[in-house]
């Protein structure tokens, strides 16, 4: 329900109406709940009224406490009180969006207050608010893990049947059909708990046909391949801890009936055993109905938009790929509604990873890359689609150009050497539509290298300056015979050495940077020629300031001649402080040089025997 729909839908009140109850809102507000209890002990009768806009009562304010003592004081209120209205009525009372209070509790995450309303009431848990969802509903939606499995320990008889499913109560709400375990995924949550207590409800859909797979599909957040992380990121993924099973302790009274819900503790049965790899994806089965059922429609299999399959592949989900093709080989050789293969989708999505595990299928891949679709697109022409196009990985627009030229030739080697000439129905070849359609990113990427390379070479000339004064400008002096003071300082050696050193760098980088600004800035050039040059000019600049440093802390400590080592690290710190700065704002930058020429060598050491390329990494085949 959107804003509009709510303030239309807010029922008026009178000024004079909310004059009583507001004494107990404002103690609520400001979390000062004997205020509140207070208050209702003098006016009893208006324990039932609404105090909220929103028609909630003293009940459901007192579930926002985090607490179960104020519930519980109104709840001895309501016993010492004499009124036709029983402990039921009062909590069965409803906002208005249909919650009673222990829908509220559930939501805000009050675990003691939804413990005492279970046992007060233990009906509330079938009542549904105006969406069609009991408590144990909006405690799945809410992702409060510990409140389901309270519920469904306590209370099995109001959560699960005798076949040990969840009651149908519980499955889905009315509004939009959406499943519990649907809203445990949009949750990001406890979904695989809810599929070892029941693993019938992957099959369930919502009134637009979306079932939990599909839905999971559309949450590339929800896996490691969908989320980009940098070196220290996944440094930190990798020492995170993993809970690999979710049990569920179900305290059982009587007799264990065989398969009931205790079996879960023991993960349902040795037909539920989990693979690793596979997880939450190990209980879905909802590709196979679509891919071998010959009751299927084409339209129904060809929809990118209801194939599971297609949905992780434009967002990139390796883990759902790899699970559904795993299972289902014959599933990588559909075809969507537009003809195209999801090696195509990939391609057009930039999703390298799916991309590269495609390609380790010889036999659909001997098929997959000459697919042409229904506007006459080869796989090479989808390299130029920028419709899709979401940022490359690498900063600066120059290195996202690079990325692409380097997407187009890897594409390039898996189709047929025919194909690259092939047109479309637009009469343009992959290679002129490629051209076309990144017209407005190397615009961009001219003007970054230009702007990027002048202000490199402003710096290294700086740097050069200084360092060229400093050769003639001996620290301490010179004797009557031109010789230095402190030559026999070792210190004074590190002085001359970093200045020469800091001179060539600079100048050097400044060679290279001119050289990059008379450069023709052609498209093709972006692929190897120009990251090249950037990438020597920036390392050569880059070492000029570490040792023009290196000689100012030098000078330093020549004039100083101090024989305190706190004093010597303290000035060391302080003279390599502007190359730290330096060097962590440039990092991603570098890094992005660095791997593009770590491609580039890899793909030239592949066409070289393995002893002249030793250090190089070689594609693994599948064994």
């Amino acid at each position: 329900m959107d804003s509009d729909e709510m303030i239309r839908e807010t029922p008026y009140m009178d000024s004079d109406e909310m004059i009583p109850e507001e004494t107990p809102y404002i103690a609520a507000m400001n979390g000062d709940w004997q205020q509140m209890i207070g208050y209702y002990q003098k006016h009893f009768d208006y324990l039932s009224s609404p105090v909220t806009f929103s028609f909630d009562t003293g009940f459901h304010l007192a579930v926002h406490s985090n607490d179960e003592q104020p519930l519980k004081d109104l709840l001895e209120i309501v016993k010492e009180k004499e009124s036709p209205l029983t402990e039921e009525d009062f909590l069965k009372k409803t906002n208005k969006f249909g919650n009673t209070v222990l829908h509220e509790a559930t939501i805000y995450g009050n675990y003691e207050a939804v413990r005492l309303l279970v046992e007060c009431c233990p009906d509330l848990l079938k009542e549904k608010n105006s969406c069609g969802e009991t408590p144990l509903f909006t405690a799945a939606a809410s992702g409060e893990a510990e409140i389901v499995k309270f519920l469904i320990r306590s209370k099995q008889e109001q959560c699960v049947d005798d076949k040990h499913r969840l009651l149908s109560i519980h499955r889905q709400r009315w509004k939009d059909g959406l499943s519990i375990l649907g809203a445990a995924i949009l949750g990001h949550d406890f979904a695989l708990l809810l599929l070892e207590l029941d693993v019938s409800l992957h099959s369930l859909k919502d009134k637009k046909g979306i079932t939990a797979l599909q839905l999971l599909a559309h949450m590339p957040s929800a896996f490691e391949s969908g989320f980009p992380m940098g070196i220290f990121e996944r440094l930190i993924y990798c020492c995170l801890p993993v809970r690999r099973k979710v049990k569920l302790q179900v305290e059982t009274s009587g007799q264990a009936r065989k398969g009931t819900v205790g079996d879960v503790e023991s993960g349902l049965g040795s037909s539920l055993e989990r693979k690793p790899r596979g997880g939450l994806l190990n209980y879905f089965k909802v590709p196979k109905a679509g891919f071998t059922q010959p009751s299927v429609t084409s339209s129904s299999l060809t929809s990118s938009k209801q194939i599971s399959l297609f949905v992780a592949t434009i967002n990139g989900i390796e883990e759902i790929v790899w699970e559904i093709i795993n299972r289902y080989p014959h599933a990588v050789e559909q075809l969507n509604k537009e003809g195209q293969s999801i090696l195509d989708v990939a391609v057009m999505h930039r999703q390298k990873k799916i991309f590269n595990l495609v390609k380790q299928l010889k036999v659909p891949l001997a098929r997959l890359h000459r697919v042409i679709d229904e506007k006459g697109n080869t796989l090479l022409h989808h390299v130029a689609d920028m419709d899709n196009y979401r940022g490359g990985t690498k900063p600066g627009p120059a290195l996202e150009l690079q990325e692409e030229l380097q997407w187009f030739e890897q594409v390039q080697k898996v189709i047929p050497s025919h194909y690259v000439t092939l047109r479309n129905r637009e009469g343009k070849t992959a290679k002129e539509l490629f051209e076309e359609s990144h017209k407005d990113q190397l615009t961009n990427a001219q003007k970054w290298i230009k702007e990027t390379t002048q202000s490199c070479s402003t710096v290294a000339a700086l740097v050069a300056t200084v360092v060229f004064a400093a050769a003639y400008t001996v620290p301490g002096g010179s004797d009557k015979n031109g010789k230095p003071n402190f030559i026999n300082s070792p210190y004074f050696l590190v002085f001359t050495v970093s200045d020469v050193l800091s001179l060539a760098s600079s100048l050097t980088s400044l060679v290279v940077f001119l050289s990059l600004l008379t450069s023709p800035f052609q498209q093709q050039e972006f692929h190897i020629s120009l990251p090249r040059k950037l990438l020597v000019g920036f390392t050569f600049l880059f070492f000029a300031v570490i040792t023009t440093m290196l000689s100012f802390g030098a000078t330093i400590l020549i004039l100083i001649q101090s024989e305190k080592k706190l004093t010597t690290l303290l000035l060391s710190m302080a003279a390599f402080l502007p190359v730290l700065v330096f060097a962590i704002m440039q990092f991603r930058l570098y890094v992005s040089f660095m791997g593009s020429t770590y491609n580039i060598l890899r793909i030239t050491g592949k066409a070289l025997p393995p002893f002249l390329v030793p250090c190089l990494s070689r594609e693994k085949k599948l064994g």
